[in-house]
């Protein structure tokens, strides 16, 4: 990797620990090597290589901006997203110059809990992400899932038609959200609700069942999550 395309980091930093650990990880999810990754993104091929991830004096070399977004666009993952793989990477304390190879996804696998179950926040870490430990695991009815998905089992009545009770929704804490889509907002009181607005200050929803307007601020304890799909 030329100079132009890289900065130095203070080896001590999380980010600096991490940040390799997640570009590696997000290739393998892809389908990449490293170098197959810099090459789709017209890079040289071999500018994610380990031995280029160190200056001579040891700090971890950073890619710039620039490089980072067109890695970003070549596998189609928004900067939210990206946040996810960084999240997983800092909590890891990888060593300098060790990354953890990208752990494969339990095929055909789905973490899974009880709507009723959603309110205690601590089946959800600091990203609001699933606890694996805290959740039931059983077969996925889901043939396209990502590596921090989960269903949530509906185990009451309250929004049918739409959602039948004993229905799984598949929920993608990585997934945009956009005006219009159903999101499910877990901690402390956990409803479904249609997304409305994002604003600087945090989500406005409206309440699937008397559409009802919401506010969500940003960092509050609920965690707002796209429902990507359904069973019937």
């Amino acid at each position: 990797m030329t100079e132009g395309q890289t900065r130095s980091a203070d080896p001590s930093a999380p980010e600096a620990e991490g940040f390799w650990g997640a570009i590696d990880r997000l290739a393998a999810e892809k389908g990449f090597t490293s170098s197959g990754l810099a090459r789709a993104a017209g890079l040289d091929p071999t500018a994610l290589n380990p031995s280029k991830r160190h200056a001579p004096d040891g700090r971890v070399r950073l890619p710039r901006m620039e490089t980072l977004l067109e890695l970003l666009r070549t596998v189609g993952v928004s900067w939210r997203e990206f946040s996810f793989y960084l999240d997983d990477s800092a909590g890891r304390g990888q060593k300098r110059g060790l990354v953890e190879p990208a752990r494969a996804s339990t095929a055909g696998r789905i973490k899974v809990v009880e709507f009723s179950r959603l309110g205690p926040a601590e089946l959800f870490d600091r990203a609001h992400l699933p606890i694996p430990h805290l959740w039931a695991e059983v077969s996925s009815p889901f043939a396209d899932t990502g590596p921090h998905d989960y269903a949530i089992r509906l185990d009451t009545a309250v929004y049918e038609p739409s959602f039948r009770r004993g229905s799984l929704l598949l929920v993608s804490p990585a997934s945009m959200i956009h005006k219009g889509d159903r999101v499910l907002c877990c901690a402390p009181a956990p409803f479904i609700a249609i997304a409305d607005q994002n604003g600087k200050t945090g989500w406005t929803v409206r309440l699937f069942v008397s559409g009802e307007a919401v506010s969500i601020p940003t960092g509050s304890a609920y965690a707002v999550h796209r429902v990507t799909a359904v069973t019937l």
